[in-house]
């Protein structure tokens, strides 16, 4: 289980067996699939390298850290997968388009686009 911070450094989410999951409850937000990041509606939402997430026009959207965290006993791996599986076969269009890599950060956050959809 890997954190995943905003610009600020709150953890917004974990990465977890390519779930990303609410670091709260636990629910699943999005799950990554190769590099793309699909969010709770089954559509792309932007692509993951060098540890940073990053939105469809290059901006900052989050940091992924490489250290893992302590996997919390109340999550239900279980749960994960089965929500991880219902997002991934909803997902219809798995095209990823190029994405430049830019150094600043998007006005709307990871954490924006994954709760508010």
């Amino acid at each position: 289980m890997y954190p995943i911070y905003n610009r600020t450094g709150e953890i917004i989410a974990y990465l977890h067996q390519n779930a990303i999951i609410h670091p709260d409850n636990f629910d699943v937000l999005g799950i990554l699939l190769g590099n793309c990041v699909f969010g709770p509606q089954a559509k792309v939402l932007g692509k993951s390298f060098h540890d940073k997430v990053y939105s469809l026009k290059g901006e900052l959207l989050a940091r992924i850290e490489k250290t893992p965290a302590v996997l919390p006993q109340s999550l239900n791996v279980r749960k994960c997968i089965d929500e991880s599986f219902q997002l991934m076969v909803r997902i219809k269009d798995h095209i990823c388009p190029w994405i430049p890599e830019r150094q600043d950060w998007a006005s709307a956050s990871l954490a924006e686009q994954l709760y508010g959809n």
